[in-house]
């Protein structure tokens, strides 16, 4: 194989988590392969550059290519291996499908921690009937296209639909393993991804590998600031004393919309500042807030979209989010976490332990330990052994070392 020849091509549904395969990607070509992410943001309406370039890295939405079937743009870009960050959806199987028939290798990369069965029972019982009567969109049409195209007989059709209809999650939050689904590897960060992906999602134990957190990398390499001077040039506000909130992007499937969010954030917020604490958001990528700008101005609540996650968390009074899986960035800080659930965020799923996230079912109670920032240091230790494993700023490395070698073997 050639130098020329060795190309990454990175899958996203979207261009905006191209971050997820920044990292991989500096140590790809360190390693002399090309590399170019394909995305179908366009499918979904958005208007989208066809092409652009982030931090040297490539992206292409499918647009470019003047064609809707994904094969035809596999086969012009003949790559020596595919990565893909989710394993569940009809275009994930149409990627495998493809990978099959063009030999070429495929990857699955987890970007987050893994839901777990407890918190998919409360979203089946939320969305079932949503899923069923779910506008059927231009995404969807050219998904289903897609997967006829590559499965295409009349069998697997009317299979598709009776496994969406008796159990969508199969093809969402809780994918069971088939052939549809069989990647040469997928790239889990805990051991508790694992024992979800081998023992309720049956995956082959071969084909499941623990790397730890990519994410966790860039935060556990580098400094922290002088707090004081963070506060007043990165973040640009004029106290010291501000709470961290880490959007988690709640979507249709737990009932929220932005209305909803917008409460949530008004409610909260009272409670800040009648005890003159500032509220900053670091807002999920998925959020889009152009029009709601004026909101947050009337609020006075910060928000940023970029930020120097570790000093953020660092320096603030203490860390606020629903179940965010970047909760782990604050209990490696030894920061103290707590979570709503009162008003709006009443019965949202509890991700944590209470030993390690702090509830509030009232907003008084919440109020009244505004200022309580202890910890059980010891038992937020063991839950991170336990589920974080060892964190070495090492895991980026081990992804692609190991996608590498797995490229050679089926060369």
């Amino acid at each position: 194989m050639s130098k020329l020849t060795k190309k990454i091509l990175y899958f996203d549904y979207w261009d905006v988590g191209y971050r997820n395969f920044l990292r991989l990607d500096r140590k790809f070509k360190e390693n002399d392969f090309q590399s170019l992410l394909l995305h179908t943001a366009s499918w979904t309406g958005e208007e989208t550059e066809k092409e652009k370039e982030i931090e040297g890295l490539k992206l292409r939405d499918i647009s470019f290519y003047k064609t809707i079937r994904l094969k035809n743009v596999i086969i012009k870009e003949n790559p020596t291996a595919i990565i893909i960050l989710n394993l569940s959806f009809l275009l994930d199987r149409v990627f495998v499908q493809i990978c099959k028939e063009l030999r070429v290798p495929i990857f699955h990369l987890a970007h987050g921690k893994l839901v777990t069965i407890e918190s998919v029972t409360i979203q089946k019982t939320n969305s079932r009937k949503r899923a069923l009567i779910k506008k059927i969109d231009v995404k969807n049409i050219y998904s289903l296209y897609n997967y006829l195209l590559e499965y295409g007989s009349v069998k697997k059709v009317f299979s598709l639909f009776y496994r969406m209809i008796k159990n969508h999650t199969e093809f969402t939050t809780l994918p069971k393993y088939c052939s549809e689904l069989e990647v040469n590897k997928s790239f889990v960060y805990y051991q508790s991804d694992y024992d979800l992906m081998v023992k309720e999602f049956e995956f082959p134990k071969d084909k499941v590998n623990i790397i730890g957190n990519p994410e966790l990398d860039v935060f556990y390499n580098s400094k922290l600031k002088n707090k004081k001077d963070y506060c007043s040039k990165d973040l640009n506000i004029k106290t010291n004393t501000y709470v961290a909130y880490i959007d988690d992007g709640l979507s249709e499937i737990q009932n929220w919309d932005m209305e909803k969010w917008k409460l949530f954030l008004i409610d909260v917020n009272s409670v800040l500042r009648k005890n003159e604490i500032q509220l900053i958001v670091k807002l999920h990528p998925r959020r889009i807030i152009e029009e709601e700008k004026s909101f947050f101005e009337e609020n006075d609540i910060k928000y940023f979209h970029d930020i120097d996650f570790k000093n953020f968390l660092e320096h603030s009074l203490f860390v606020l989010s629903h179940y965010s899986s970047v909760i782990v960035y604050a209990l490696l800080l030894k920061k103290k976490v707590k979570s709503p659930r009162w008003g709006v965020s009443k019965n949202l799923v509890e991700q944590y332990p209470v030993e390690v996230v702090n509830y509030y079912y009232e907003k008084d109670h919440f109020e009244e330990s505004i200022f309580e920032i202890d910890i059980n240091e010891d038992r937020i230790q063991e839950y991170i052994i336990e589920n974080i494993g060892k964190v070495d700023g090492k895991s980026t490395d081990r992804i692609v070392d190991r996608i590498i070698k797995d490229i050679k073997v089926n060369v």
